[in-house]
């Protein structure tokens, strides 16, 4: 039945009032519909926005985006190119090619493995206890020796030790709050981090080290210009030892090649200009025939102490004289004659013979004039840097013969021992009329820390001279560290080299032996010279940095 034949069934008076409701209730419906309806199509119609994906857009969006990024790209390169900045190319590495380096990159899969597993993230590893030893906060072992794994050509290692670098890697974590070392950050991970970028051409690496200097780049406001000795990387905050005021001669004299390279390569030109500042400062110095004390203050500018030492605290300032030099195309006179001074001064002040064996080595003087017979091993760097300043001024032979007679003491200290490693420091006896054997060793100073200096040098003197005689004594080394610091997981440094039967392990893997001593030995066994050292130069952590023309 109808509704209209219902209708008429219902009273006049209560028809009308039906009616009215019945039109109201219809107008009420139609209105709430359309609302509704409405609603419903702007929510659809936002929801459909708001997750369209960016590959469904429009041809045209996509070529407008496409344009605008290769615009950015273009005006970037533009910048970087006025800027100056140095844009690398990426190396490539083979396998080893004899057995000796099969060894050592074994020796490399051993101790990574064990870092790997029991310390990763963390600065170093104790491979006795297999626990994580903390320093600076800043995952030391990978990056001071991510540039090991990829010239040893260990991709898988070096994949997983990259991408730590880039998810992990932060100077603002926690585990950075606190102060450390200006210097051993330097050399070691922003040392690790351009030597990568060199190798990688990887940008991830260049943003960290960026990242990173712009942290130690605080450290060079002072009265001098010369670093403060510690810095807080995630506060920002530069300091001086707690106990003194001044640092050592290294600490400032061996961050001008870091700071000058990430110049070269951000095309931020502040840090050189710190690098160049801090040399002048060293450059004026008042020096006895090139040389200068351990210790100068960062506020005054002025030495202090009056011992004279190319071991602890001394070294790297020596060579990075010459490789400053070498880093700015030789253009820079004033690094070589600072460096040739400071090796006459070695020859005229530190060069002395010990007895019965006549061998040649270098002592120290304290109070700037009292001869000291006593030689770290931290010295024995000193025979490869003689030499590669030697390879540029071969008339200088009084140079290389220096370096010959050097390496020979500095592996003779090695093979005098019962376990055919080095003590940490060796003294000798200069007196001809004497009973002492040529080298003592004291209780304090008979540990061995797996430090890479000799093998450094071996890697100069080989390449430079094509005496084998320098890749045996390597493989001697070698057979000694595997023998006797190899521990079940990595490797340990030991207390006593003296005693084969009880070298008492120290628990501690040092991180430069994967990024200094590992290395300086494969490229010793290599049959030619990975880094050709008229393109290449090894800062002090022997991180591979270019040598620019200017």
């Amino acid at each position: 039945m109808s509704s209209i034949s219902t209708i008429n069934f219902i009273p006049r008076q209560n028809r009308l009032r039906y009616i009215y409701w019945r039109q109201l209730h219809r107008q009420q419906r139609i209105f709430v519909i359309v609302i509704v309806l409405l609603l419903v199509f702007i929510y659809f119609g936002y929801r459909s926005h708001a997750t369209e994906p960016a590959n469904e857009q429009p041809h045209e969006y996509h070529r407008d985006e496409i344009n605008k990024d290769k615009e950015a790209w273009q005006r970037k390169q533009k910048e970087e190119s006025q800027a100056g900045k140095f844009k690398p190319q990426k190396q490539y590495f083979s396998n080893p090619t004899n057995e000796r380096q099969i060894a050592v990159r074994d020796a490399m899969r051993h101790a990574w493995k064990a870092y790997r597993t029991y310390a990763w993230g963390y600065d170093e590893l104790l491979p006795i206890s297999k626990t994580p030893s903390p320093w600076f906060g800043l995952g030391l072992t990978i990056v001071d020796s991510i540039d090991t794994l990829y010239i040893m050509n260990m991709t898988e290692e070096y994949k997983e030790a990259r991408e730590w670098i880039e998810k992990s890697f932060s100077c603002d974590s926690d585990s950075v709050d606190k102060f450390n070392s200006h210097f051993e950050i330097t050399i070691r991970v922003l040392g690790g981090l351009l030597s990568t970028y060199h190798l990688s051409a990887d940008d991830i690496f260049l943003q960290r080290a960026i990242e990173l200097g712009d942290r130690l780049f605080i450290n060079f406001n002072t009265p001098t210009r010369l670093p403060l000795a510690e810095i807080n990387i995630k506060r920002k905050a530069a300091s001086g030892y707690r106990w003194t005021s001044d640092s050592a001669l290294s600490e400032v004299g061996t961050v001008q090649i870091e700071m000058r390279d990430l110049s070269r390569v951000s095309g931020e030109k502040k840090y050189e200009d710190a690098a160049d500042k801090s040399a002048a400062v060293l450059h004026h110095q008042s020096k006895k025939d090139g040389l200068l004390p351990i210790f100068v203050s960062p506020l005054t500018g002025r030495s202090s102490g009056g011992v004279v030492s190319l071991g602890a605290r001394g070294d790297s300032y020596y060579e990075y004289l010459l490789k400053q030099w070498l880093q700015t195309g030789q253009q820079r006179s004033t690094f070589w004659d600072d460096w040739i001074e400071s090796m006459d001064g070695v020859r005229k002040h530190l060069w002395r013979l010990a007895y019965p064996d006549k061998l040649y080595f270098v002592g120290e003087l304290m109070s700037m004039s009292t001869f000291s017979p006593k030689m770290d091993h931290l010295v024995c760097f000193l025979a490869g840097n003689m030499a590669l300043g030697w390879s540029y001024k071969k008339d200088l032979t009084y140079l290389l013969d220096m370096a010959k007679d050097l390496t020979k003491t500095c592996y003779q200290i090695y093979a005098k021992q019962a376990t055919g490693l080095s003590p940490e420091i060796a003294y000798f006896n200069t007196d001809p009329q004497s009973n002492e054997p040529t080298i003592t060793v004291r209780d304090n100073d008979a540990h061995n820390l797996l430090r890479p200096e000799l093998i450094e040098s071996l890697y100069y003197m080989y390449f430079l001279t094509g005496d084998t005689i320098y890749q045996d004594w390597g493989w001697k080394i070698f057979q000694s560290f595997e023998k006797y610091t190899r521990q079940t997981d990595g490797y340990s440094s030991i207390n006593d080299v003296r005693n084969p039967d009880n070298v008492r392990p120290r628990d501690k893997m040092e991180s430069f032996f994967l990024a200094e001593t590992l290395k300086y030995l494969y490229l010793l066994f290599d049959k030619k010279n990975l880094f050709p050292f008229d393109q290449w130069l090894f800062n002090t952590e022997a991180h591979p940095l270019p040598i620019y023309k200017n």
